[in-house]
Parts: structure tokens; sequence; C-alpha cells
């Protein structure tokens, strides 16, 4: 009870602080007389993508009509100018055939950096909408902004919806369990014109996650919003989405062919370290397998192939990383694809010690829709061996690369 009261007054403190400070996007960071540097925590500038430059690779994966529902209406994600355009007609619809979904998916570098928003972390994604008359608000869901985890079997972890009330169109934020509002604001002033976005969440299980949400209509500000002891962590990692995903359920006769416009993304990170993290991607064909063949056959993926493991336990890739003296606990992003009924779990060890057993390898919506699960390791200061096994008769899925990420710790520099 101690520890749980003691963490809860961090919690407050740490809402007191983010919410009370005006946004700054650089920090200062000078040496102490007898100390290592001090830096200020402060939004740090971690993703900023723009349309006419960077397209469709800012996002890890695009959902363009994943059901191949719709061919003649290719593509419908879309650069337009200098927005990313989503469009939704009545042909389009999702692999669950009572929905439609063109959506983008996770955050990526223009040097292929996948940004990992984790538990404890604390984020600010904004960005510009502009919704026409024709996106209109549902009876059921029509998201146009998800948090989740990565994967196709998690729910939402909050939604930016819309939805009617009665009558009445909103625009609201909702917990993924539907227990929790966060807000809402009327729908229709904000239609056929730009509008900004600016959404805050700090990532943890309840009581220490919380939301704000502000939503401004050029210099007005149309609502500042927060909610704190809310549930905003499941698992591996947290990834937005941006687009149209609805339920053909409604029964108000709104749904109508529409699009919608998002422009001007950045994601900030609430941080006192003003050096961004290391990264490297290890690719799977580079490794060594056993059981398992480098192909090329499925696309999306990086590199120049991947590893296809055998239908056989024991099959197994084993990377040699390479860990930094001056960094604390890396972050694995371990991509696959398996677009099997069956799932293909793997032991995963790190320098012959088991740091994950029976590691899910889940369904993904495609051989060449790659997806990930998130570890957090300590690596040693030079070469690490990671290892997967498939620890059942299905065998491993197929591999593409690890990523990994490790804080990057400023040195200390005595004075004088």
């Amino acid at each position: 009870m101690r520890y749980l009261a003691h963490r809860r007054l961090i919690h407050a403190a740490l809402v007191a602080v983010v919410l009370s400070t005006s946004v700054m996007l650089a920090g200062s960071a000078q040496a102490g007389p007898a100390g290592p540097p001090v830096t200020e925590p402060v939004w740090r500038l971690r993703w900023a993508p723009e349309a006419d430059r960077d397209g469709l690779s800012a996002f890890e994966h695009v959902e363009d009509d994943r059901a191949n529902s719709d061919p003649a209406g290719d593509p419908h994600i879309f650069v337009d100018g200098d927005a990313y355009r989503f469009t939704m007609n009545s042909n389009v619809r999702d692999i669950s055939p009572d929905r439609q979904r063109n959506e983008v998916r996770g955050l990526r570098t223009p040097e292929g950096h996948t940004v990992s928003l984790l538990e404890g972390q604390t984020w600010r994604l904004t960005y510009s909408m502009y919704i026409p008359d024709t996106l209109k608000a549902t009876t059921r869901f029509t998201h146009i902004m998800q948090l989740k985890a990565p994967g196709t079997g998690s729910n939402p972890i909050v939604t930016t919806s819309l939805r009617r009330y009665g009558t009445v169109p909103k625009m609201e934020v909702r917990m993924g369990d539907g227990s929790t509002v966060v807000a809402a604001v009327d729908l229709t002033p904000l239609q056929d014109h730009w509008i900004d976005i600016d959404f805050q969440v700090h990532i943890g299980d309840a009581p220490d996650g919380w939301i704000r949400w502000i939503v401004r209509d050029g210099d007005s500000t149309v609502i500042d919003a927060t909610a704190t002891g809310l549930d905003t962590w499941l698992f591996d990692r947290v990834r937005p989405k941006w687009g149209i995903y609805r339920s053909l359920g409604d029964t108000s006769g709104s749904l109508q062919d529409t699009y919608l416009l998002v422009r001007n993304l950045r994601a900030y990170q609430w941080s006192d370290n003003p050096v961004p993290a290391r990264w490297a991607r290890y690719e799977a064909e580079d490794a060594t397998g056993s059981g398992c063949a480098t192909e090329p056959t499925n696309g999306g993926f990086t590199g120049t192939g991947y590893v296809n493991c055998q239908n056989q336990a024991g099959s197994s890739v084993e990377w040699t990383l390479y860990g930094d003296a001056r960094h604390g606990n890396a972050t694995l992003n371990l991509w696959y694809a398996n677009a099997t009924p069956v799932h293909r779990p793997m032991d995963i060890t790190l320098n012959g010690v088991l740091i994950a057993h029976d590691l899910d390898f889940g369904n993904t919506p495609a051989w060449t829709d790659w997806e990930s699960r998130t570890l957090i390791v300590n690596l040693r200061p030079g070469p690490n061996l990671l290892w997967a096994t498939a620890t059942t008769d299905a065998g491993g899925p197929n591999l593409d690369s690890v990523e990994v990420e490790q804080p990057f710790s400023l040195p200390w520099q005595p004075a004088g």
C-alpha cells in the first residue's frame, strides 16, 4: 500500500508538470561543478513526416483495402499535395465483411526506424485534419484515429471516433473498452475546413495512464480535456493509426462515399534526453539459420529477403547484436509474417538466457503484412547472441529482421 501511494504521488506530479508546462521543443543541458549534465525534460520531436517528401513510407504499414474488395478504386490511400488522403466508397470491405477499413499504422522515420511508444513514457501527437461533411457520425463505430498494440487480436486502447449522440453528431475520444469517454465535441462546426488536434498520452496500466485531448479551430480552442486513472497499456508497445475504419451496421443512413485528409503529423516524447536513441537493424537473411531458408518471395520485407522456417520444432535463427557500454535497456522489435490460422510460438534466448518462453507470433492478414513482437532487454557491451527457436511442430513464422533501439546516455564530463 505504501508503494502504491508513492507511485500515485509520482504519477500525479508527472501529470501536473506535463499539463502545466508550455510546449518546448529543445532543452538545455549544462554540467554542474561536480556532476553529470543536467537536462530539463521537454517535448522532444521524434517523428516529423512530410507527405510530399516521405510518402507512405512514413508509416509501418498501409491497410488499403486489405480484402481486395475494390481493385478499381486503388489506391484508396495516397498523398494529396501536402496531406495524406483516405478515400472510402460503398464497395470497400475489410477482411471482416461487416466493416470497412482504409488506415495507416505505426510511425517510421526516413531512415526506416520504427518509433516505439513504450510503457511508462509520455507522448504528444499533433496533426491537422479535414473532415468533409460526407464523413458523418454514425450509430456504430467510425474511427478516424486509434492507439493500438501491434497484432490483429487486440482491441484498441483508445479511439477518436465520429459518433451520433441521439441526433447530434459528435467527435469523441473514448477508451477502447467503451468504459470512459475522455471528451466529445459537436462535429458539424468542425467539418469542411482544417482543424488541429493535440493528443497527449501517458502510457501505463490504470491508474497511471492519462490522456489530454485538445481540439483547435483556427485561433479558438474548442476543447482542452484531460482524463486520468486510465489503462493505456496492453503489451509490447503502442502505435497510432489514422484513416477511416467504420462499421456497416449504422442505422441512421449516414454512410456515404467520402474521404479524410490528414497533414502536419508530428510525434513528441516528454524526455530529458536530448539525443535520439541509437538504432540498428539486423536482417534475418544475414543471420545464422537452422531448418530455415532465405526467400524474397513475399514483398514488404527489408533488406534482400527474409527467413522461412520449416514447419518443425527446433527450427531457429541466431543473430549477433552489438551493444554499447553507454546505453541502458534496449528495445527489440522482431518483425515477422504468419498468414496461417496457426500461431507459431518461439523461445527467445539472449546470451544463453531464456528471456521469453513461447513468445507468440500470431496471425497476420497476409504474408506481405509484416508485424512485430517487442522485448525490452539488457545488452552487454559488444556482441550479444539472440536466438529464436520454434517450440511447436508448426515451426516458426517468416522472420524479416530485428530492430534494436538503445537509449543514448550523455557521457559524464568532469568540470574544468
